[in-house]
């Protein structure tokens, strides 16, 4: 049974990461009409990139699925998710596509697994709630450290933006049980999809909520914290507003990726819990 929901999850994952890809028009990031504010991918190139990782996700959910407990499973996750990276990078010739991702989803691949392993149905927010005790503490261990005193490296780009700005990204993101996802993406997608819209267009309305919620490391790295802050969130809100799924009008989200073009600005922390809510929500068929 392991082995079955194990592939199973493993598919889940790698369906989200190309449901992601394909979504279309998605302002700022590569789909399958363009590069958005990319100069170096397009979809094929994510496409590629997720065939490339897609034979370590099962493993992923299984480190969850054998009842590893949650104080042990990122030494698990990790090693594999070091190995998806070089895969990623091998196939995408040097180009970070999906080094995020692969953080994100490895975790709930374990989550999903983990409350699998006791039961024999898991929601998404069990998932998430899982995943989030895998990475308990991780802002106090490895975040709030640097504020107090800055090491003599350099830092990433992900420990800047808390240094200077009390940003958490990702780290935040997963250790709080992926809010944006099950506050925002998530329920967004499924009245979207119950009210008779195309996955396509239910993707939509769930990037354009994650977008206005989510701590997006990658807007502010691209354009500056004062531009997330403060020109950032009304784009996006007029956008989120105005759009309908059920009668999708892609001009709004083209005029909003012509906004985004001056700065290249790209929204790739949300592109990312975007793929989070497609297999999240595709829990319901497991």
């Amino acid at each position: 049974m392991k082995s079955r929901e194990a592939k199973l999850l493993a598919e889940a994952a790698h369906e989200a990461a190309v449901s992601e890809a394909l979504t279309t028009p998605k302002p700022g990031l590569v789909d399958a009409e363009g590069s958005g504010c990319h100069n170096d991918m397009d979809c094929a190139l994510f496409l590629k990139s997720a065939r490339a990782i897609a034979p370590f996700w099962e493993a992923q959910a299984r480190t969850g699925l054998e009842g590893t407990p949650p104080s042990a499973a990122m030494r698990e996750l990790r090693a594999a998710g070091a190995a998806m990276e070089r895969a990623m990078f091998a196939a995408t010739d040097g180009i970070n596509t999906h080094k995020g991702l692969i953080y994100l989803m490895s975790l709930l691949l374990y989550g999903a697994g983990y409350a699998l392993s006791s039961r024999d149905r898991v929601s998404a927010a069990d998932a998430a709630k899982a995943a989030s005790l895998a990475v308990r503490g991780v802002v106090e261990k490895e975040l709030l450290p640097l504020a107090e005193k800055r090491p003599a490296r350099e830092l990433s780009n992900g420990e800047r933006l808390f240094v200077e700005y009390g940003i958490t990204g990702i780290r935040g993101e997963a250790a709080a049980a992926f809010p944006s996802v099950i506050g925002g993406g998530l329920p967004a997608m499924r009245r979207a999809a119950e009210a008779g819209a195309s996955e396509n267009d239910a993707g939509l309305a769930a990037l354009l909520t994650i977008m206005t919620v989510c701590e997006d490391s990658n807007v502010i790295h691209r354009a500056g914290y004062d531009y997330w802050k403060n020109v950032y969130p009304p784009l996006v809100g007029a956008a989120l507003a105005a759009f309908d799924p059920c009668r999708p009008d892609y001009r709004l989200l083209r005029e909003l990726e012509a906004a985004f073009l001056p700065l290249r600005v790209s929204p790739g922390g949300a592109a990312d819990l975007l793929s989070c809510t497609y297999f999240l929500n595709s829990l319901r068929k497991i």
